[in-house]
This record gives structure tokens, C-alpha cells and sequence, in this order.
């Protein structure tokens, strides 16, 4: 191989702290609330949500602007924009007293008043943009308002869930992450060593997050390029099969020997210490902390259910791998 391995830090840039920050206390500030009767679900927006609002209501706070788009209130589309998609401002003041509980929600986790100040087509594409859902105890949607606040926006401090005992509230649990690595066979196992390569191909890839206390294991999308782990839809309500991050690799059958068969690799990353009270308001757009280790992401090589070693993820060209730094030698799990 022409190139060498290089640390992360030294070949990629950083997300924003600031917008990481924001974005994932803003999710977890509105998610899984009860707001006059309904239940909440708050997550990031997609460029389809941005696409489908026609009209954004500005509201002044004290130090920033915060606009909101209606898309669906009361359980159908929001009457914001004219028959030319312009905004219209008569719609938009008639959706203001029926979102009223939810303006006042996010009222309270901006820790300010929003005064109504203007009606615009678009909103500014640096900005923080949350989807929050509001529906029934049944689970019928009622209302569905897209949320972008600028970077650097100040919230009020995080109010337990009423669901979350504040015994608990405060517990420190770790998460992990498994996605899928290359099948490799049986015969190359048993040689790899320390300063060895295992390629993973160009990110971002997708694994398979375990949260304590959780059952379900929902998706992350870890991005070396940014060095994030974002969380993805919860995946709860697919039997997929695939619980840590990897499908098995087949058999060979014929005459191959015992050493030709390849075995699923899979790459775990222990993840930083979080409470229960972050846990219990992850969702979607959710930024997961690594813990620090001097710039680089720490991981855990494991084949056919056993810990075979320990490695870095290292920038290789334009794709990604593991640098072995450490092998068990009794290969234990």
C-alpha cells in the first residue's frame, strides 16, 4: 500500500461544538415531552422537511430570531403559503393560536418570551433545524412544526422527563457501537498483529448502537470525516436480525479448508459516559460524545463473537481504517 495510515485529527475537520451542542440539547429539551395532551417526538430535520415548508414565522427573542414552519396542525396541512407558494400572512397568523402549547414549550426551553416579528419564504441554512412531531397517546399526529435557531443560541437548563425517576437521573451509563467490518479468513486471523491494517472503505458507515436500559438497537452513523457519532431513526419497529452491527458472513461450502473460511469482523466503540437523563431523550440528529483519547477513536476488533484485538481508526487516502495497536493473545471475548 502507497499511502500511510494517518491519525484522524491530522487528515479531517471537526464538527461545530457549538452547533453539536445545540442541536443535541435542543432534541433532547423537546423530545418525548407531554404538551397539552400530546406526546412529542423532537429530532433533526431533513432537507425534505426543509423543501416542504412554504412559509417560516420569524419570532424576536431577546438576543436572537427563531423561526418556526407549520406543516401539519391538527392533523392536516398547515394553510401558511398562497396558491403561488408565497408566504401568506393571514394563514400564518389563523396557525398561531392553534400551535400556542407548543410555542409556549419551546418558550420555556429558550428561557425567553417569542414575539411574532415577520413572515419569510426561506430561513437561514446555518441554522440549527429540529422536527418536532406532536401526537395522541394513540399515536395519530396532530402537529408538525419545523424549529431553526441560530448557532450559539443560549437554552434554559434541561427539565427531567416526567417519565424518568429522578432517583436515576443522574446515573452514568456508557453506550456502544458496533458496525460491520470486512469478512476476513480464518488463516489471516490468526497472523494479524500489532501495525497491521484492517480497511473498512470510505465512510460514513452505519452500526448498530446498545443503550443501557434498552432493548431495541438503534442505528448511528458514524462519520470519521467529522469524528461524530450521530444517531440515526430508531429502527425499533424493524426486525432486521441485525443486533450488533453486522450480518454474518457465509459459509463456504466445498472442499475449502477450515482456515480458508471467512469470519464477519465486527468494530466496537465504546462509547463516553452519559446519565440517564441525557439517555432517556436521545433521538434522532442526537450527537453521541466519544470519550477523549488524545484525538483519535479507540475500537475494539471482534471475530466470530471474540475479542481479537484492540486498534485506532486511522485516515488511509480517501477511506478509513482500524491500526491495530494491541492483540490478545489468548483471544478471549
Amino acid at each position: 500500500m502507497s499511502e500511510r495510515p494517518r491519525p484522524l485529527g491530522d487528515a479531517i475537520r471537526s464538527v461545530d461544538p457549538a452547533r453539536a451542542l445545540l442541536q443535541t440539547d435542543l432534541i433532547a429539551a423537546l423530545n418525548r415531552r407531554e404538551i397539552h395532551g400530546l406526546n412529542t417526538v423532537a429530532r433533526l430535520a431533513s432537507e425534505r422537511d426543509r423543501r416542504a415548508a412554504t412559509a417560516w414565522i420569524q419570532f424576536s427573542a431577546r438576543s436572537h430570531v427563531i423561526a418556526i414552519a407549520p406543516l401539519l396542525i391538527d392533523g392536516t396541512l398547515a394553510r401558511v403559503s398562497g396558491k403561488q407558494g408565497k408566504p401568506d400572512a393571514a394563514g400564518a397568523a389563523a396557525s398561531l393560536s392553534r400551535i400556542e402549547p407548543l410555542i409556549a414549550a419551546l418558550e420555556l426551553v429558550l428561557g425567553d418570551e417569542l414575539h411574532p416579528a415577520g413572515l419569510e419564504s426561506e430561513v437561514d441554512r446555518d441554522a440549527v433545524l429540529i422536527r418536532l412531531d406532536a401526537s395522541t397517546p394513540a399515536g395519530e399526529m396532530r402537529n408538525r412544526l419545523l424549529i431553526a435557531v441560530p448557532v450559539g443560541l443560549q437554552l434554559a437548563p434541561l427539565e427531567l422527563p416526567r417519565i424518568l425517576p429522578a432517583a436515576i437521573a443522574g446515573l452514568k451509563l456508557r453506550w456502544t457501537a458496533r458496525l460491520a467490518g470486512p469478512s476476513i479468513s480464518a488463516r489471516r486471523l490468526d497472523t494479524l498483529g500489532v501495525g497491521d491494517l484492517v480497511l473498512l472503505g470510505i465512510g460514513p458507515h452505519v452500526a448498530r448502537l446498545t443503550l443501557p436500559g434498552r432493548n431495541d438497537h438503534p442505528r448511528v452513523r458514524i462519520d470519521p470525516t467529522e469524528r461524530v457519532l450521530i444517531l440515526q431513526e430508531n429502527l425499533e419497529h424493524n426486525d432486521t436480525g441485525i443486533a450488533h452491527g453486522g450480518e454474518p458472513a457465509p459459509l463456504h461450502s466445498g472442499s475449502a479448508g477450515i482456515a480458508d473460511i471467512r469470519v464477519q469482523t465486527i468494530i466496537e466503540i465504546v462509547g463516553a459516559s452519559m446519565t440517564a437523563t441525557e439517555l432517556a431523550t436521545l433521538s434522532q440528529g442526537s450527537v453521541l460524545p466519544l470519550p477523549p483519547n488524545n484525538g483519535t477513536i479507540a475500537v475494539r476488533v471482534i471475530a466470530g463473537d471474540t475479542a481479537i484485538g484492540g486498534g485506532e481508526l486511522v485516515a488511509i487516502g480517501q477511506g478509513f481504517g482500524v491500526l491495530m495497536t494491541t492483540i490478545l493473545q489468548n483471544r478471549e471475548g
